[in-house]
């Protein structure tokens, strides 16, 4: 593997500068005498009109002041709206005017903010008071919620009850927002100021995570465009549990009938905050959660309306984009209970390659004519331009035809008249044009599907003397849509069979051919348009849940949810082999019995009656249901002298089911050679019970602030297989000081093999395929010649060609139910880092280690066919999964899933966030987050030697050492703006070969400044505008970037402008 190593000793030198650099002014700054008095020091604040709760967080976020307040009792006060430069006693003095409320503040500047007068709360109401500690501190795409202790002296509300706060990664509550495990917050604010209107566009940029689902996925796959989800780490998206406020939403289904949880039915201007937590969480949450948790916590007792529109562009047009937003929720009957509801709606148009002159196969390698041989110093391969396809047939290209002898191209074009149309020399790997000639590769395929969405949701929550209810309903309507190339088919053949066939050929082509010369044709059906898939997608899911108090210190909630999701896939314009035959390129079928079949002639335009016989249309429904009941207990157990020993524990039952039901046409396995078999309303039920407890061990002594551990563990028993399994979880969590702390976990966390991958039917594909008895492989294999003696006991002879050489071959592949559960180990352990002499600076380094085995994966085809002639004899179960004619040809190779590979990733976030106050210039929020991978590795089974093999792509393109995003936040009266800078490693695109093998082996890395501006206009109205890809980078002159992977978009400068108003 040729290391990039060199160069990571640079870059994190260039990391350590930065922070130095950084933290020098900071700590000078610090020294100085600049005053941060509470009653003196001038911020801005815009704070619009709000419930007392609402309005307090707000300032805490924009002052980075240090508030405790009665949650409950604030929230069911109304602030008034503040905007201007005011200290945070003016600015408090203005919000609570005529609210009931009054703030207090401690010699120490910590805001305590109780009722007016002393009014006295009884005991019972008193047991569900909430209080709330918010400390803000702006991080690139997450504001950090720090941790800071409060003395007994500053907390006077002895006999109130201090909230307790759930984070995600544990189900435990607890007064501060510090856990063991390393969670990432991205919050609202932040959502908007990337533009982005589909979060998973936000997400999957981020440092953790790598290529999912979003708007480029689809293609020639059967029903992905237009499904959103995460990726985290890069092991896979069925890898990456995603919640919403903190349970399972119902699944959707990609194209294999993997469910998987489509983020983008989210409500996104409801969303509150976003929390990421790396590493094993199936202790806590159950079965998935092996990379990560991302869990989206949406907006509760919403007052007011509000309308957010967005419109956005490319400079290079496609790929616009628009929304709006409908936001209302009102407070009822003395404001114990809130209705509010959303209503959102999303557009995405197409971007077709076509419209980025190089994109995708117009920019490939191609061989390098120049080429001595190997050592000569000229590379192998090297980068070809504005390519084309040799064999497709378009408008005015009615028939491209290869002439085996010579190697040129030629063309029958609707006249009838053949010429050359492009030589052999300007021909690579027999089907590659150099020289502009040929058929456009892109003339329909997408780079960004087509996309509308719009989602719907209401929610209530009521609170009343000892109980409190929410519930909620969900609904998300989606269209979207992708196409292909023309459907086509190719043969090859000769004049004599054509005219054999009844087929008339032109003069032209007689002229140029001789009767028995062999001659590939490739007939396309141009006329009748691209071959699409369309998918429409619902989701409904609703929602309630009951929370209440047992006595002063232990709580309870019982949690009921219920939801379906449908997807309904047509597909178009695809041959059906059951009305065609490709040999005679004529129409077979029903149309014989009765003598009405359509003439068709290749070498000419198909008629309307011809491409109406022989293309149709097909279809499939997918449904999925879900039902979950969920119920828990938490509390103090006893008190040490640490603190309470607390403890949640609780049961969890769900059902699933699983039922796609394919058309007839399909079924049969007549559209184009394709088949999809059904699955019958699979179903299983999951029934988990789990335990959690934190336990404190010291406190208040010598290098201890605080020192805890916390425990989980985690039985299911799935109905689908014969064992249970357990999860579990050990976490550390140790505060030196008020500055430093210390946080580690290891977990043993699983993934229960999905209903697709236990009973998927029988589906039929066809892939690229290696056979290894052909006449140039079947030499290869173990070193003992056993591959050769092997094919010919399957009666290979000598000198034999196989099928597949230049075709295509059929896998057929199905479900497997003798599966289990895959199982990961994830240790987690870093630092925060948050001095008390430099304010606003928080500093967080944390190592993860995730090793993955039993990973449910398919062998591959071609794995089949070489494992069945390279083990000692063919009487091997491979060869059962090869079927061969008498010829020795494939007939087909069945493909199927199994517990066998390994994944291993290693490496560490940082993450560093400083405010820097400029006084009456401003505000300057800097904020760095980055990741330095350390292995990514890959292990596959090799049944052969029956051990595992080891690859680590670490490094190479794709698999980068480094990822960072830099953002500057500056804040003005009215005025905020962010510049974000985002780097992606590159590196070498194939590992272990010749300097000399391709041209530009290293793919460049990829720096992407991104620019928000916003400006309210006044307390209701705020406009903003941005500019992604500021610098306009495209990457089109690389094949391995042309294609615009992740970080490296070929959308080019975009820009976007909106506007929230708020009445």
């Amino acid at each position: 593997m040729q290391s990039r190593s060199k160069g990571w000793h640079k870059k994190l030198g260039v990391w350590a500068l930065f922070i130095w650099t950084l933290c020098v002014p900071m700590y000078v700054q610090s020294q100085t005498n600049v005053s941060n008095n509470i009653n003196v020091q001038l911020y801005f604040v815009n704070i619009p009109q709000a419930n007392a709760a609402q309005a307090l967080n707000l300032l805490a976020k924009q002052t980075e002041a240090l508030l405790i307040f009665p949650y409950d009792i604030a929230e069911s006060r109304t602030a008034k709206a503040v905007s201007g430069n005011y200290s945070i006693k003016e600015a408090l003095d203005l919000l609570l005017n005529d609210s009931g409320l009054i703030a207090e503040i401690s010699d120490r500047g910590v805001i305590r903010v109780s009722i007016e007068n002393n009014v006295e709360i009884s005991n019972k109401k008193r047991n569900n008071v909430k209080t709330q500690k918010t400390i803000l501190a702006t991080l690139f795409a997450a504001l950090f919620t720090t941790t800071s202790t409060v003395n007994a002296e500053e907390s006077d509300a002895k006999e109130e009850t201090v909230e307790k706060i759930e984070v995600t990664g544990s189900r435990l509550t607890r007064s501060t927002f510090d856990a063991p495990s390393p969670t990432t917050t991205v919050d609202a604010e932040t959502i908007q100021m990337t533009g982005a209107l589909n979060i998973n566009d936000l997400l999957s940029s981020m440092p953790q995570f790598s290529q999912g689902f979003d708007s480029t996925t689809g293609n020639y796959s059967f029903g992905n465009s237009g499904l959103n989800a995460p990726n985290l780490r890069d092991l896979g998206v069925t890898r990456t549990l995603n919640l919403v406020n903190g349970k399972r939403p119902t699944p959707m289904t990609t194209d294999d009938n993997i469910m998987i949880t489509d983020i983008g039915v989210i409500p996104s201007e409801l969303i509150e905050r976003v929390e990421i937590m790396t590493g094993g969480g199936s202790a806590v949450y159950g079965s998935d959660a092996i990379a990560g948790v991302v869990n989206f916590i949406l907006k509760k007792d919403y007052e007011g309306t509000s309308f957010r529109t967005q419109a956005g562009t490319t400079e290079a047009g496609g790929g616009e984009t628009q929304s709006f937003t409908l936001t209302h929720g009102f407070n009822f009957d003395d404001k114990r209970g809130n209705i509010s509801g959303s209503v959102d709606f999303f557009n995405q148009e197409a971007l077709p390659y076509s419209e980025r002159p190089g994109a995708a196969n117009h920019t490939r390698y191609i061989k390098n004519p120049e080429d001595t041989g190997p050592d000569d110093g000229i590379f192998d391969n090297i980068i070809g331009h504005d390519l084309g396809y040799a064999y497709w047939s378009s408008d005015n290209r009615t028939l491209p035809i290869l002439d085996y002898n010579t190697g040129n191209y030629y063309q029958v074009d609707e006249q009838g008249n053949t010429v050359l149309s492009t030589p052999a020399d300007q021909v690579d790997a027999g089907w590659i044009t150099k020289d502009g000639s040929g058929y456009d590769p892109h003339s329909y395929n997408l780079a960004v599907s087509p996309y509308k969405r719009m989602n719907a949701y209401a929610q209530l929550n009521y609170e009343f003397d000892d109980i409190s209810l929410s519930a909620d309903v969900m609904f998300s309507k989606s269209e979207s849509e992708d196409k292909v190339d023309p459907a086509y088919s190719s043969a090859w053949t000769q004049l004599s069979y054509l005219e054999w066939y009844g087929i008339d050929v032109p003069q032209s082509v007689s002229d140029q051919f001789g009767a028995n010369d062999w001659l590939f044709i490739q007939p396309t059906f141009y006329t009748a348009g691209a071959r699409g898939h369309s998918t429409d997608r619902t989701f409904f899911a609703t929602s309630l849940t009951l929370e209440g108090s047992i006595n002063h210190n232990w709580s309870w909630d019982v949690y009921v949810s219920t939801g379906l999701t449908k997807s309904d896939l047509e597909v178009t314009n695809y041959v059906r082999t059951d009305r065609y035959d490709a040999n005679s390129f004529s129409a077979i079928g029903e149309c014989q019995d009765t003598g009405t079949c359509p003439a068709y002639n290749p070498f000419g335009p198909a008629s309307q009656d011809f491409l109406d016989y022989i293309l149709s249309d097909s279809s499939a429904e997918t449904n999925v249901k879900n039902h979950s009941f969920a119920a828990n207990i938490s509390g103090e157990l006893f008190e040490l002298p640490a603190g309470y020993v607390q403890v949640t524990a609780g049961v969890d039952f769900r059902y699933e089911s699983l039922d796609y039901q394919p058309a007839a046409l399909w079924n049969s396995g007549n559209l184009d050679g394709t088949l999809k078999s059904p699955v019958d309303d699979k179903s299983r039920n999951i029934q988990e019970i789990y335990g959690e407890i934190l336990v404190p061990l010291v406190s208040d002594v010598a290098f201890v602030k605080n020192l805890e551990i916390e425990g989980a563990v985690r039985s299911a028993s799935y109905s689908t297989e014969s064992s249970s399994f357990i999860s579990s979880k050990l976490g550390l969590n140790w505060a030196i000081n008020d500055s430093v702390r210390f946080r580690s976990t290891y977990s043993k966390a699983t993934r229960a093999p999905q209903l697709g991958e236990l009973f998927n039917g029988e589906t039929i594909g066809f892939e690229n395929l290696i056979d290894p008895c052909d006449i140039e492989q079947i030499t290869g294999g173990p070193a003992d010649g056993r591959r050769e003696i092997n094919c010919r006991a399957l009666g290979i002879e000598d000198g034999w060609q196989s099928n597949l050489v230049g075709a295509t071959g059929q896998v057929r592949s199905g479900g497997n139910p003798d599966l289990k559960e895959e199982e990961a180990t994830t240790f987690s352990a870093g630092f925060v880092f948050q001095p008390t002499f430099i304010e606003n600076l928080r500093v967080s380094v944390d190592y993860y280690d995730i090793d993955l085995t039993d990973m449910i994966v398919n062998f591959g085809a071609s794995t089949m066919l070489s494992n069945c002639v390279d083990s000692e004899t063919i009487d091997n179960d491979f060869c059962g999964l090869v079927s061969r004619e008498a010829d020795g040809h494939v007939n087909y190779v069945y493909d199927t899933a199994i517990n066998a590979d390994r994944a291993v990733r290693k490496g560490y976030d940082v993450e560093v966030s400083y405010l820097y106050e400029m006084g009456s210039a401003g505000s300057l929020n800097v904020n760095l987050m980055g990741t330095r991978q350390l292995e990514k590795s890959y292990s596959q089974y090799n049944y052969l030697t029956e051990e595992l093999e080891e690859y680590d792509y670490l490094g190479l393109f794709a698999s980068p050492e480094i990822k960072a995003d830099l953002l500057l936040t500056y804040r003005l009266n009215d005025l905020s703006a962010r510049w974000t800078t985002k780097f992606t490693e590159g590196g070498d695109h194939t590992d272990d070969v010749s300097e000399e093998l391709y041209e530009k082996l290293e793919v460049e890395d990829s720096i992407v400044h991104n620019l928000w501006v916003g400006y309210d206009i006044n307390s209701s109205l705020n406009v903003y505008a941005g500019v992604n890809n500021v610098a306009d980078k495209t990457w089109l002159d690389h094949p391995w970037t042309a294609w615009g992977p992740q970080n490296y978009s070929l959308l080019g400068r975009s820009y976007y402008a909106g506007l929230n108003y708020n009445f």
